[in-house]
């Protein structure tokens, strides 16, 4: 099965936010799952038109960072009960800091390098992230709640972020038209899940500080648009 692009983390799946945000979905993790088997027509993700956000909270909330993300292969699979199975993969070296995020005196390439190093991503060692989808089921509305409009899926895949594999359920709002399918989707999780301490730790000792103390949110949020074109022989 090919990748598509999407959390996690990240994601994932992958975009950062600060705990508490109200126009994410706090998402639920578990261990590594079966990956689903694809049914039905091949959609083939569209680089050009899908996007990756993500927010990290900064200083207690304030001065979030945020930016975006490049996927670099895609592809899922529908039929008629809808998105049942897929892949995509992020391509971690294209990770942007907006410089609407940082002060004017902030050197943006200098943070993002910062995210790239050994102390989040590693992308030297790790340059990508990898999201398959292990199930997707209806969103019912007296079970599950969601900030994102129109939410019709809940949407279970395993992220892979530093090598690290958690599996990872959050709601999305998928259609299917005209050959043409699309998925949004915006979630919180927890960075540490996946071994993105960095903040949260003491540097030298390793114990954990207070959230008081922590310079960086372990919530990171990941915001997607997937859109992914039918493959027609």
């Amino acid at each position: 099965m090919k990748k598509i692009l999407l959390s996690v983390a990240v994601v994932a799946a992958l975009s950062l936010a600060s705990c508490g945000n109200k126009n994410a979905d706090k998402a639920t993790t578990t261990t590594e799952q079966e990956v689903a088997t694809e049914q039905g027509d091949k959609y083939v993700v569209n680089l050009t038109e899908s996007s990756v956000n993500w927010k990290v909270g900064h200083k207690g909330g304030l001065n979030p960072r945020f930016g975006t993300l490049a996927l670099s292969a895609g592809d899922i699979a529908i039929d008629a009960n809808g998105l049942n199975a897929g892949s995509y993969t992020i391509d971690m070296n294209s990770i942007k800091v907006d410089r609407a995020s940082v002060d004017a005196d902030e050197d943006i390439e200098k943070l993002g390098g910062h995210l790239k190093s050994p102390d989040f991503f590693d992308v030297e060692k790790n340059p990508t992230v990898d999201f398959k989808i292990t199930k997707v089921e209806d969103f019912d509305a007296t079970q599950h709640k969601s900030t994102v409009e129109g939410a019709n899926k809940m949407v279970s895949g395993n992220l892979t972020i530093l090598g690290k594999t958690v599996n990872i359920t959050f709601p999305a709002k998928v259609t299917v038209e005209n050959g043409k399918a699309v998925m949004h989707a915006s979630f919180i999780a927890d960075r540490a899940a996946w071994g993105l301490v960095f903040g949260t730790t003491d540097k030298d000792s390793g114990a954990a500080l207070n959230p008081a103390d922590w310079a960086i949110s372990q919530d990171m949020e990941i915001g997607i648009h997937l859109v992914a074109d039918k493959v027609t022989e």
